[in-house]
């Protein structure tokens, strides 16, 4: 959505929050004539930062905030990737925000560093950027500049990955290793416990007044996870539970393991087991 009369009306008459993923078009169409005129059809995918580049996150995420402040909207900017956006948004307690934002599992994890050895793999939108952004970010979800923690799932198959950059699909698989991803940060003191929590549980159930879970709390679903902080997770000797069948985490080892998820009050994994039961159900929302 690029229109800036569409954009207004959104803004200006949006009886809840806006969502937005922050990407200017126009840039990342000039980046991409850019570089096919240099290298054709066969652009290398190291260069998808370039082309999804900084300054056309920025020059979107600029854009929501401005619109957000002028008609008194509800914002919420999804997938921040950059460290110049983190210059749009405060440390104020979430109750008092009307713009947040949040950021993927995987723009905590990988940097452009890891284009050659994962290729599309972790070819995502927007794209991972370098070791400072995944620094600053993190140190901005630590602080509350950042109020969410996402996934952005998106469990497309190895063949359609393994297509030339140009024509393979932008996202990751990530759901399954989200947390041990997560707790990383906590092992490496970068992340506490409880911010952890309250960026994964309790922040996006506020935000989006999601009814009756987010917290252990009497009267709640329990929606719970347990884990051994202390028992290692090696990726590649475990099953992947997505249909697509390969995880970007392949050849890692996270520090910790999850033993335990409870859906609902159902247990619906343990031990490496998944309960083929569906125990997931429609949330309700206080609003």
């Amino acid at each position: 959505m690029d229109d800036p009369v569409a954009l207004e009306q959104i803004f200006t008459h949006a009886p809840v929050i806006v969502a937005t993923h922050c990407e200017d078009t126009p840039t990342i169409e000039a980046n991409t004539r850019r570089f096919q005129a240099i290298y054709g059809d066969v652009v290398p995918v190291e260069l998808h930062p370039s082309i999804r580049s900084e300054a056309a996150c920025y020059a979107s995420s600029r854009l929501a905030v401005e619109l957000a402040r002028r008609c008194h909207t509800r914002l919420h900017v999804l997938h921040l990737s950059t460290a110049k956006e983190l210059t749009l948004f405060s440390d104020l307690p979430l109750e008092e925000k009307r713009i947040t934002a949040e950021v993927c599992v995987h723009h905590l994890f990988f940097s452009d560093a890891d284009y050659p050895a994962k290729g599309n793999l972790i070819k995502c939108n927007p794209a991972i950027k370098t070791k400072q952004d995944r620094a600053a970010l993190l140190t901005a979800l630590s602080r509350g500049v950042i109020d969410v923690v996402g996934t952005d799932h998106a469990p497309h198959t190895l063949a359609e990955k393994e297509q030339p950059y140009l024509k393979a699909p932008s996202g990751l698989p990530l759901a399954q290793h989200a947390l041990v991803c997560l707790l990383e940060h906590v092992h490496d003191g970068a992340l506490t416990i409880e911010a952890l929590v309250e960026r994964t549980a309790h922040a996006p159930a506020r935000l989006f007044d999601v009814r009756e879970r987010g917290f252990l709390r009497e009267g709640y679903w329990a929606d719970l996870v347990l884990v051994d902080l202390n028992r290692p997770t090696r990726v590649d000797d475990q099953p992947v539970f997505y249909r697509c069948g390969w995880s970007p985490f392949s050849g890692k080892t996270f520090r910790s393991t999850v033993v335990a998820t409870i859906v609902s009050g159902h247990l619906a994994y343990m031990e490496g087991a998944v309960d083929p039961v569906p125990a997931g159900m429609r949330l309700e929302f206080d609003r």
